[in-house]
């Protein structure tokens, strides 16, 4: 028995899925990029049906427009389309639509630390939601597993799967809540011929149970091209043949284009399409009027119809209008908020602790800098020859807390190759999909992402301090080594935010590179290099907006204010033996430390929101 007759062929128990199959149909699809003179038409009012129960391979050259028609038929394109899409005969709705299906990218862009059973429970639990027991949850996943071969993997993760395994456990994430139309861009890229035809295979299984599935295919071998019901051919933004493989050949006759017997019908098709055979486009096109017709069968051509049975499912359950509104209802996301939250966490966390570069090099390397650290300015805590020197450890360790803290949320690599990790440029692709595909809320996962990672920024800077304050002699005060500590766990916190902010902006390379440069106008108004009164006064505004500054100051005011006892001097003269003298070289001798404690948080707040509006609109742009 398939999957999704396993899963239970008109829907699983989930309240928030319909159990309509459903017809897809476009009318005059248009689609155009840049503005003015620039202006290019990439799709040119194209028309077709995919039916239900029906796997249909959207065949063509490249940049004939087949992922464009693909991304705007699954939502994924708004900005610069015009025509009409209907869904059983009615105009579509896209917040709806966004739940009866799913899109699987070409790129197989799934958390590598995980399992394959780890990401399935996550799967199941955000998909299915909380009105599904746990026990059918459990069953499901162990079901989805099995059928897609995947049972003996079930505690591999997914760093080691193959190609074909990512790809089927690509899909079978997305089967959970039972799309009622699936999309995938070149689902066969990158798989060896075994691979690909199990892939294909599998398609056509899900494709049987009644749900509408439609994949951009490259370049199908002949045995391949058996494997679809319907064929959708594309070039030059036009349709130029609508109909099943076996009817390819006999409508190519019609306008005089004979396929060799020994030839890959595919093959010659894409061969046409690329104008090596003359200018027979327009022909084409004409002749299936631009998807409008679909050719059936050698003799005759017929309007493309909605299949007759799509208001039953399996003759058991009838579809009615009553059915159609409730689905306007059920907008939100199969799980409530806090659910989301709970799985996203716990799958982050797991992320997390399992990457080296998040937990046991930053872990290792907090501890050699502190030792390296303490080494070099060991003692210059209560030594009033060495101030200056306590004042650059103190400055240095900043940096080194904001750097270790940028850098592995703005990237991280692994396996010798960049890997999707808890890295934002990387993790990114990760989100795009699932969000998109209805898994959650950007919320939920950014508040996941958040609450995950504090731990280990507060973990790691206690660890490095506890390290130097007591090899570099500093006062043994708990008072103004919980001040320092405050003042270094928030610059931790705030230097995540940066990754954050960049890591939501840039692509990877780019942020590698933003990451630390963000980081250096706020370095230099920091009071350490130049003291505040010695800054112009046209750009003293810029002392106030560096994070450094109050990291800075908070660390020097609980080292060395609050009526700290003169410092213990070895030579005939120590300038700056009083604290408070030593202080008023920095101009920080009437400074507040609760002020650099809400400068701290301002900042801590206002990167993190920001963060979330940038995230959102980023992925917000990829429609």
């Amino acid at each position: 028995m398939d999957v999704i007759v396993k899963l239970e062929r008109c829907g699983l128990t989930t309240e928030n899925k319909t159990n309509i199959p459903l017809d897809l149909t476009f009318h005059d699809i248009s689609y155009t990029v840049g503005k003015g003179k620039n202006v290019k038409r990439i799709l040119q009012q194209m028309n077709g049906t995919f039916k239900s129960g029906q796997l249909t391979a959207i065949l063509g050259p490249s940049g004939a427009g087949k992922s464009s028609l693909m991304n705007i038929l699954a939502g994924f394109k708004t900005t610069g389309v015009e025509g009409r899409v209907n869904l059983n005969g009615v105009e579509r709705d896209l917040k709806i639509f966004r739940k009866q299906s799913a899109y699987i990218e070409q790129y197989d862009h799934l958390l590598q630390n995980l399992t394959v059973g780890e990401y399935m429970n996550a799967a199941a639990q955000l998909k299915l939601g909380n009105g599904v027991s746990q026990v059918e949850k459990k069953s499901n996943i162990e079901l989805v597993i099995k059928t897609l071969g995947l049972s003996n993997n079930k505690q591999t993760r997914i760093s080691r799967l193959s190609g074909g395994e990512c790809k089927r456990l690509s899909i079978g994430v997305e089967l959970f809540d039972n799309p009622a139309i699936l999309f995938l861009d070149e689902p066969t890229s990158g798989l060896d011929s075994s691979s690909t035809l199990q892939c294909v295979a599998l398609l056509r299984e899900i494709a049987r149970s009644g749900r509408t599935v439609v994949a951009t295919i490259h370049q199908p071998s002949s045995r391949l091209l058996d494997h679809f019901d319907h064929l959708y051919i594309v070039a030059g933004g036009s349709c130029i043949y609508q109909g099943s493989p076996g009817s390819l050949v006999p409508y190519l006759r019609t306008v005089n284009l004979n396929c060799p017997s020994y030839n890959n019908p595919a093959d010659f098709i894409l061969d046409v399409a690329s104008g090596e055979y003359g200018d027979v486009l327009p022909k084409l096109i004409s002749t299936i009027e631009n998807g409008r017709l679909s050719y059936e069968d050698p003799t005759a051509t017929t309007l493309a119809t909605p299949s007759h049975n799509n208001n039953e499912c399996e003759g058991e359950i009838e579809c009615d209008d009553e059915k159609m509104e409730n689905i306007k209802d059920q907008l939100a996301y199969a799980t409530p908020f806090h659910t989301q939250v709970s799985v996203l966490l716990e799958r982050t966390w797991r992320s997390i602790w399992r990457e080296k570069m998040l937990t046991k090099v930053r872990f290792v390397t907090h501890i050699v800098f502190g030792i390296f650290f303490g080494l070099i300015y060991q003692t210059v805590g209560n030594d009033a020859s060495f101030t200056l020197n306590n004042a650059g450890m103190l400055y240095f360790s900043l940096i080194f807390i904001v750097f270790t803290s940028v850098m592995p949320t703005v990237v991280t690599c692994k396996y010798k190759t960049c890997a999707i990790s808890m890295s934002f440029p990387l993790e990114r692709k990760v989100l795009i999909r699932e969000h998109l595909n209805n898994w959650y809320s950007l919320k939920a996962y950014y508040l996941a992402k958040l609450l995950a990672d504090i731990p280990f920024q507060i973990i790691f800077p206690t660890l490095y301090l506890v390290i130097v304050y007591f090899m570099t002699n500093q006062p043994l005060s708990l008072l103004r080594f919980s001040m320092l500590l405050c003042m270094m766990i928030f610059t931790s916190l705030v230097g995540q935010g940066i990754g954050l902010v960049v890591g939501a902006i840039f692509d990877i390379q780019s942020a590698a590179f933003m990451g630390p440069t963000f980081a250096i106008p706020f370095l230099l108004f920091a009071g350490f290099f130049i003291s505040f009164n010695s800054i112009p006064s046209y750009m003293k505004w810029m002392s106030y907006v560096s994070f450094f500054r109050y990291g800075f100051e908070g660390s020097m005011l609980a080292i060395y204010d609050y009526d700290r006892a003169p410092l213990d001097c070895f030579e005939s003269y120590c300038h700056f033996r009083f604290p408070q003298k030593f202080l008023e070289k920095f101009d920080m001798a009437h400074s507040s430390y609760f002020l650099c404690v809400i400068g701290m948080l301002v900042y801590f707040v206002v990167m993190r929101v920001a963060g979330y509006f940038l995230l959102r609109f980023k992925v917000k742009s990829v429609r």
